[in-house]
């Protein structure tokens, strides 16, 4: 938060999926929190975003690129037997994206 908030970002929505867990809106670091467990489309998020941080997976890679959207993806390389790895260095090494591991 404090990276982003040095970056001058001001809102951050927040895609939790299954969790159990929905982050608190007053974070204490002055940037706008959403949070939300699913939505059926991301779309117009993306399309709105100045940056998207992602899983590895292939749909929100292509979605978010295919929308001209700088993407930072943070991959769980314990799943999927490392695809989401595999996917996130190649899109690297093509200058698409920039990548890291939990």
């Amino acid at each position: 938060m404090q990276l982003l908030k040095a970056r001058a970002y001001q809102h951050l929505f927040l895609q939790v999926g299954r969790s159990s867990i929905l982050p608190d809106s007053d974070s204490g670091h002055k940037i706008t929190l959403e949070a939300f467990k699913f939505k059926d489309s991301i779309a117009e998020d993306i399309k709105c975003a100045d940056l998207v941080i992602s899983h590895a997976g292939a749909v929100s890679c292509l979605e978010t690129l295919g929308a001209g959207k700088p993407l930072l993806v943070v991959v769980n390389d314990k799943c999927m037997d490392n695809h989401q790895l595999e996917l996130a260095k190649q899109l690297h090494q093509d200058s698409h994206l920039l990548y890291c591991t939990v």
